[in-house]
């Protein structure tokens, strides 16, 4: 074994990995995380990005669809429906992440796996299976690349670690060989990246390069089932995949498997930049200890991690959903204003609200770098509310809600799927939908679930 590649370490240790050695803490997480990302999917397919990507799906599929874009009646080829469908997850930005990965995960390996278990048909233990493989081996990618500090120089972890989750996923409920596995995860390698410009100008085709990692994950399953070689030395060449992009990879995190990772995956309770999270929390309480109203701020100061700031310093951007999502002045705003913060937030209301552009002009974001030495496992923030009178708050949140030193509950996941999936499928099918993925592991076949994430005809 010790001439294996980490490639073939990372393949034989999951193609081995069965149900019954996943520990029950870890299969309860993954539940969570797969209704979570259902949920966004559901929300995300309503927003324009997500309407977006459901109508290139359709366009470039022709007639002769057999996937089905879940959210909807239409069906659409099996890649198209990958891509729209990712897209659909993450454009709200409300789809779960881990921090230290710098990676959005469930949003390519959900609707990868949902589209898989529709053409090919499983039981639900499988599909648990792959999706704990999936993130496992997303994080152990982003973790051994230090992946958060690629964001300094334009490129989105996301995208760049995507398809091997998608891979792994996608190998471990289709019973891919090992050989095959990892040939899949070197074709992947050769088409990972995807640049994270575009925020400011709230350019929707930068959820599209999301979607398209998905995609790449599954097209390098095809290929190699088809018999394509990939590099099997993709992880370690000096020319490979992490060298490339890191200087100094942990490589232990390819090749150590005595621990899940998955559970780390953090929730998101607001549909906005991870990195603004801290400060939304922050702000929420200090509205929730004072009587104070929008009119009497003065100043609102927000305190990032330096890498963090520099990416939410945003005070000119255009008024769209894309572009504010990732706007600290903005979010600030607009969270002040209301006393809340979600979906509505990023409606023309208050998109093209004067009090929200007025307030904006006070908000200032800054770096701290007494912040830093938490980032990357956690995205911390601080908030500073000056009055007009002279009072001043200020609120500091190390541990934003939803990680696992700070977690969401399930009844508060379950409440979200049902805000964000709700207004798509009708409560009842939204209750149904918790009911089946929560005995996920007991269903005999995925077409329960599936059928009814779908819209009749």
């Amino acid at each position: 074994m010790s001439d294996e590649v980490l490639s073939e370490k990372l393949a034989r240790y999951f193609s081995s990995l069965q149900f019954d050695q996943i520990p029950a803490d870890v299969v309860d997480a993954a539940k969570l995380h797969i209704l979570d990302s259902l949920g966004c999917l559901l929300a995300g397919s309503r927003l324009e990005a997500g309407r977006l990507a459901y109508e290139l799906a359709v366009a470039t599929s022709g007639a002769n669809g057999t996937s089905t874009l879940l959210g909807s009646d239409r069906r659409v080829s099996f890649l198209d429906a990958v891509q729209a469908m990712s897209v659909a997850s993450h454009c709200g930005e409300m789809d779960d992440i881990h921090g230290g990965a710098g990676t959005c995960i469930g949003a390519m390996i959900v609707p990868a796996l949902s589209a898989i278990g529709e053409k090919h048909g499983g039981p639900g233990e499988k599909f648990l299976e792959a999706a704990v493989v999936g993130y496992e081996t997303i994080i152990r990618i982003g973790l051994a690349i230090d992946a958060p500090k690629l964001f300094v120089h334009g490129w989105w972890p996301s995208t760049i670690c995507g398809a091997f989750g998608v891979v792994a996923a996608g190998a471990k409920f289709l019973d891919l060989s090992s050989e095959q596995t990892v040939n899949a995860l070197g074709i992947a390698s050769l088409h990972s990246g995807g640049m994270i410009t575009g925020g400011n100008e709230g350019a929707t085709a930068r959820h599209l390069v999301f979607g398209h990692a998905a995609r790449n994950g599954v097209l390098a399953l095809l290929a190699a089932e088809q018999g394509f070689t990939g590099p099997k030395r993709a992880l370690e060449d000096p020319r490979g995949f992490c060298l490339t992009l890191c200087s100094a990879p942990d490589w232990e995190y390819l090749q150590s498997f005595d621990s899940f990772l998955l559970p780390e995956v953090a929730f998101k309770p607001y549909p906005c930049a991870r990195q603004l999270h801290a400060g939304v929390e922050a702000l929420l309480k200090i509205l929730r200890r004072t009587s104070l109203t929008p009119s009497a701020i003065e100043e609102i100061e927000l305190l990032l991690p330096a890498q963090n700031a520099a990416m939410m310093n945003r005070p000119s951007i255009t008024a769209t959903h894309a572009a504010t999502v990732g706007s600290g002045q903005y979010v600030m705003a607009v969270t002040a204003l209301r006393g809340k913060i979600d979906l509505l937030s990023f409606g023309e209301e208050h998109l093209s609200s004067a009090k929200v552009r007025t307030l904006m002009a006070k908000v200032k974001v800054s770096a701290s770098t007494d912040l830093d030495r938490h980032y990357p496992k956690y995205w911390s923030g601080r908030v500073a509310v000056r009055l007009l009178d002279g009072q001043s708050y200020s609120e500091e949140v190390i541990i934003p809600k939803g990680e696992s030193g700070n977690p969401m509950t399930q009844s508060e996941v379950e409440e979200k799927f049902l805000s964000l999936a709700g207004p798509a499928l009708g409560d009842q099918k939204a209750r149904s939908a918790i009911d089946r993925v929560s005995s996920l592991e007991s269903l005999n076949s995925l077409r329960p679930l599936l059928t009814g994430l779908k819209l009749s005809g």
